[in-house]
């Protein structure tokens, strides 16, 4: 392992591995890493895990293995088998299907995400360190793509790699790609562009309460607020609501939703696109006007320091989702930002209802699905946060 530089904890701070967490912050190294790949070491010079790691960046160290051993292609072809299977055996995986195969740390591989869409995988590499082993890694995960019948290997590097010294990547790998790509999610058929689209192309992460909406919206005004492409109007629609508003500020992700519900059969008569910013929208909305409302705002605290006032946009915005909820109707709220827990997550919801003057029963609180694993021993994992509530 002679490429793996030596890197020593402080004294005392050997005891943050006793946890397994896999996360160490510059704070706790006796020195900065002079390379990606580390063999972490107490202050004596004992090793006690193995990882990768960056010298600009305060989480300084994200650990792989808590042993002295190396990251070979033995390694990676274990976690990355082990993470396929396990989308397999949840029956998430398949030919037309959209699931995320690789789920970072949750998966045992801190920095890497890995969406199937149908024929395609879309990759996301977010350390160094693991740039600095793409030979071990990237054959393996071909391997199993072709096995699975893919045939399009798609690369969006963006989030996170500033902290890394590393430049955002945007490219198809392997394959070609004559334009977006549909996936077949339970009786909706929804198209996802792999090099525009947010994220690596979809928000994969909402799929059951998506599929929910559906089960509950028929003969229902339905409002769908920072729609995206639609995926929950798509399934409102398909479940027999009477009408669906499709709220967001692109008018190209509009545009994908105006197609995606012609595509599924869908009258366009029932189909309201509403473009423009979500808050000023819904303040012009008629009050109780629908009877199915979501709201699914994207990451208003991107960092720990932004909480409070992401806890206030969270809390205005859910209010005037409660606004334009008629009584006795159903609000999915949500926050897919990691660093708003979900008391506070709740508590902005709640405040919210109070202020809105509406009173609701909580119906179920929900998280992300189970292609989306997060460790018990890396309990920041759990990002997506909801309620779905009944509003009275």
């Amino acid at each position: 392992m002679e490429h793996y530089a030596l890197l020593r904890l402080k004294p005392g701070k050997e005891t943050l591995l006793s946890k397994l967490h896999p996360w160490v912050y510059s704070g706790a190294l006796a020195e900065p890493p002079a390379g990606n790949l580390v063999r972490l070491a107490d202050s004596s010079g004992n090793v006690l895990a193995v990882g990768t790691a960056s010298p600009t960046n305060p989480l300084a160290v994200r650990i792989f293995r808590f042993e002295d051993r190396p990251l070979d292609e033995a390694f990676f072809r274990e976690r990355l088998t082990r993470a396929v299977e396990g989308r397999r055996l949840l029956g998430l995986d398949g030919p037309e299907a959209g699931c995320r195969w690789v789920f970072g740390e949750g998966d045992g591989l801190p920095g890497l995400v890995v969406d199937r869409y149908a024929h395609a995988l879309v990759i996301q590499v977010g350390t160094a360190g693991l740039e600095a082993l793409r030979d071990l890694w990237w054959p393996v995960l071909l391997e199993l793509g072709k096995a699975a019948g893919i045939t399009v290997f798609v690369e969006r590097s963006q989030g996170g790699r500033k902290e890394e010294g590393l430049a955002p990547v945007n490219r198809l790998l392997k394959g070609s790609l004559a334009g977006p790509v549909t996936v077949r999610e339970g009786k909706a058929l929804l198209t996802v562009d792999l090099l525009k689209g947010q994220k690596t192309g979809f928000f994969l992460d909402q799929r059951e309460h998506r599929t929910f909406l559906g089960r509950v919206s028929g003969g229902c005004r339905v409002l769908n607020a920072f729609g995206y492409t639609g995926g929950f109007s798509i399934h409102a629609g398909l479940g027999g609501a009477e009408s669906v508003a499709t709220l967001d500020i692109s008018g190209a992700a509009l545009d994908q939703a105006d197609r995606d519900w012609a595509l599924n059969g869908l009258d366009p008569q029932r189909h309201e696109r509403m473009e423009g910013d979500a808050f000023e929208l819904m303040r012009s909305l008629e009050p109780e006007s629908f009877e199915r409302v979501v709201v699914d705002p994207p990451a208003f605290a991107k960092q720990r320091k932004d909480v409070d006032k992401a806890f206030k946009a969270y809390k205005d915005v859910f209010r005037l989702g409660a606004r334009a909820t008629a009584r006795g109707g159903i609000l999915g709220c949500f926050s897919c930002s990691q660093h708003l827990d979900r008391p506070r997550f709740q508590e902005a919801a709640w405040t919210a209802l109070l202020e809105a003057g509406r009173e609701a029963q909580v119906l179920a609180h929900l998280g992300q699905p189970m292609d989306h694993p997060y460790a018990l021993n890396h309990p920041e994992g759990f990002y997506l946060k909801g309620l779905w509530l009944r509003v009275f």
